[in-house]
């Protein structure tokens, strides 16, 4: 036969402290860092459940782990789901009413995939029946032209490039010209990677993004880098900002994570970039070919990161 006082632990009926969430959220926050979430974001989404469940009464049988799982599931979703979606096949329908091609811009530090990222957009959008056009705008590093070359041919697509005229921002401005010249429905713009701290790289950029008003500034980060990421994608917007030309600057719309396929449960770099930047994850790369993109699916990183 069960003590009062046994019983009353597990009837709930007195508002939840500090004290009794803190150990629960403690080892949450532990193992949200050891999935690769940036440990000062993991602090602030465990203190942002505790304050919501703070002075909560419980209801009958309800234990406290359960009502911070559950809330910590609610919040972790909040996060990965951003006020403002993107979906590339719409918004390209939309400008093909409009009789403009869709532009996309393909941003990032060196060596992260970004060309290869370009072309499984390129496969995703031709899929589903639009024509895009490959825009060779790293005109920095030798071999980049020939590298896009390559992956239009493999995919039977057109390319637009000027050599390694040095204007890249020029580069673009004919590109998207000339694909609305030719009825083309997406334009996706290759840039040089470049470190977020290289001012001539970055006010290169700043200038191309601002003279060419893109639809889309997608940020292309490895799924692995964690906390690294958070800092480029930080450094590309405040760059982006302090080079604008124009009075209200473009930032990064949206993020691309590479090898997603290769990180197990270690899912902490996508909570971590989208909840610095407020802006959603569109694709990630999910292997070596040209198919192997996807949409995230936040129910199955929320899963990990909690489970």
């Amino acid at each position: 036969f069960m003590g009062i006082s046994s019983l009353k632990s597990l009837v709930g009926g007195r508002p939840l402290s500090r004290e009794q969430l803190e150990p629960v959220l403690e080892s949450i926050k532990a193992r949200l860092v050891e999935k690769n979430v940036a440990t000062d974001i993991g602090a602030q989404v465990c203190e942002s459940v505790l304050k919501g469940l703070q002075g909560k009464v419980l209801g009958s049988f309800e234990r406290v782990t359960a009502a911070v799982r559950v809330a910590m599931g609610e919040a972790l979703t909040r996060i990965l789901t951003p006020t403002r979606r993107v979906d590339v096949l719409a918004d390209i329908a939309a400008a093909k009413a409009e009789k403009r091609p869709y532009v996309i811009v393909f941003v990032g530090v060196n060596g992260v995939g970004k060309s290869t990222s370009l072309s499984k957009v390129a496969y995703y959008i031709r899929r589903n029946g639009f024509t895009p056009m490959l825009c060779a705008c790293d005109t920095f590093r030798s071999g980049a032209v020939e590298q896009l070359r390559v992956h239009a041919q493999s995919l039977e697509l057109p390319l637009f490039e000027k050599g390694y005229e040095k204007d890249a921002a020029r580069v673009a401005t004919d590109g998207i010209s000339h694909a609305k010249h030719m009825g083309y429905d997406a334009v996706l713009v290759d840039t040089a990677g470049r470190m977020q701290d290289n001012e001539p790289l970055m006010r290169a950029l700043a200038k191309l993004v601002h003279v060419n008003n893109p639809d889309l500034v997608l940020f292309v980060g490895e799924a692995l880098a964690g906390n690294d990421a958070v800092d480029q994608v930080v450094g590309f917007n405040a760059a982006l900002a302090d080079y604008a030309v124009t009075r209200v600057p473009r930032l990064i719309d949206g993020l691309v994570l590479t090898k997603f396929d290769t990180i197990n449960d270690k899912v902490g770099a996508a909570l971590s970039l989208v909840y610095t930047t407020g802006k959603p994850i569109v694709f990630v790369g999910v292997g070596q070919t040209y198919p192997d993109i996807r949409n995230l699916n936040v129910t199955h990183v929320v899963k990990a990161l909690t489970g």
